[in-house]
């Protein structure tokens, strides 16, 4: 069989529909119906490569509908898979293109492709929901914020000072987090006792409203994992552990198309000394203020799958420049040590010993857009994702399994 003609199957336009088709925020509390209609259109682009589709549905507090993770079966099922994942939800008012659409769009267009192979590899395509946060934690947050008189009917802040305060405060938390991995309410009592005397008395009472309300949280989440965040890719674990399916390597994709080759385009990344040996580089360098790369990341027992990636894009007829980072260290210590490197649904494979890849362009480190209203198609290049794709394909044909 001639595999090479498969990967000149690589369809731009596909890609860019998917991620035109979906573009809009999917914030559950706000968008639930776009967030369940993204949910069919998965399903119907896969039913319609006549792949085998399941779907995971859960139902949260505060929520009459479930939410669903979207899963396609390619391949002999018994055997070993690689797992392509990447979710479809949205922060707040975010379109969403490439947070996280560019990522969907690859995983379909893999799937389409692969479904055209005789006896194809193993594959579980896994679209998940709620990677952006659980949205009972977010509704609670918001109706006692409402209650208080902090936020309109509409969510938003009533005024300029708290708006810009709590701009302000989650700042503080992240690092609080990054430094200390706090709960949040921890992390708001030590803010509050800190700043007890800078904070004035409003800023003080906005603090004193959410510490009870966080401390509520403590028996709340889904799961033992690590945030309130990856929900859904925290219950698929679970099922996969329940149920003993068969995952050798993940490949996790989040934010893909933020490409720009002009200066100043790039946040240095925090990358320690200590990890600095185990960074491998093609066409760019760790000082690089040019965002023109992708990151690959690969946990201890996957340095295997690393390498065959990044070989693939280094190829000439793909030539996608790239850092890889081989992280020969436990999960606690990527935890505790570099936690960007777990802010996405591979986070909860990695922790279950479920070994592969996170890729990205960095996200936050890359575009002023992320997490805002400027995520949107335009800003994408779509050359890229065709290139990852590319890439994906070579990297699981050539995997031993």
């Amino acid at each position: 069989m001639n595999i090479e003609k498969y990967f000149d199957m690589v369809d731009v336009e596909e890609i860019y529909k998917t991620i035109l088709d979906l573009e809009g925020p999917k914030f559950p509390l706000d968008n639930f119906d776009k967030l369940d209609k993204a949910a069919s259109y998965i399903i119907e682009k896969l039913e319609s490569y006549n792949i085998k589709t399941e779907v995971q549905e859960f139902y949260l507090e505060g929520f009459e509908k479930p939410f669903k993770n979207v899963l396609g079966y390619i391949g002999d099922q018994s055997k070993p898979a690689v797992l392509l994942g990447s979710h479809y939800d949205t922060v707040r008012f975010s379109p969403g293109a490439n947070d996280n659409l560019s990522a969907v769009a690859v995983s379909l267009e893999m799937a389409r492709i692969l479904s055209k192979i005789d006896n194809p590899p193993t594959v579980i395509v896994a679209v998940f929901t709620l990677e952006e946060g659980h949205p009972t934690k977010n509704k609670r947050v918001k109706e006692v914020l409402q209650k208080d008189g902090w936020l309109d009917q509409k969510g938003r802040f009533t005024s300029s000072k708290i708006y810009h305060f709590n701009k302000l405060l989650n700042k503080m938390l992240m690092k609080k987090w990054k430094e200390e991995k706090l709960r949040a309410f921890e992390s708001l009592e030590i803010v509050l006792k800190e700043n007890e005397n800078i904070f004035d008395d409003v800023e003080k009472s906005y603090i004193e409203t959410l510490i009870p309300v966080f401390k509520g949280f403590k028996k709340l989440s889904v799961t033992d994992k690590l945030s309130s965040s990856l929900v859904g890719s925290s219950l698929y674990v679970e099922k996969v552990l329940k149920e003993k399916i068969d995952i050798k390597y993940i490949i996790n994709y989040d934010c893909l198309g933020w490409i720009n080759n002009n200066e100043g385009t790039q946040k240095l990344l925090p990358i320690s000394e200590e990890m600095r040996p185990f960074l491998q580089l093609h066409k760019t360098t760790l000082e690089s203020t040019v965002g023109n790369y992708i990151g690959i990341m690969g946990e201890r027992n996957s340095k295997n799958i690393l390498d065959t990636f990044m070989n693939h894009c280094s190829m000439p007829e793909i030539d996608i420049p790239h850092l890889g980072l081989y992280l020969p260290i436990d999960f606690k210590t990527i935890h505790e040590s570099i936690g960007d490197v777990l802010r996405s649904d591979h986070a909860p494979f990695w922790e279950a010993g479920i070994k592969g890849l996170f890729i990205s362009d960095t996200a936050n480190f890359r575009s002023p857009h992320y997490h805002t209203g400027g995520d949107t198609y335009d800003r994408i290049d779509y050359n890229m994702l065709a290139k990852i794709t590319t890439a994906s394909l070579r990297t699981i044909i050539d995997l031993d399994l």
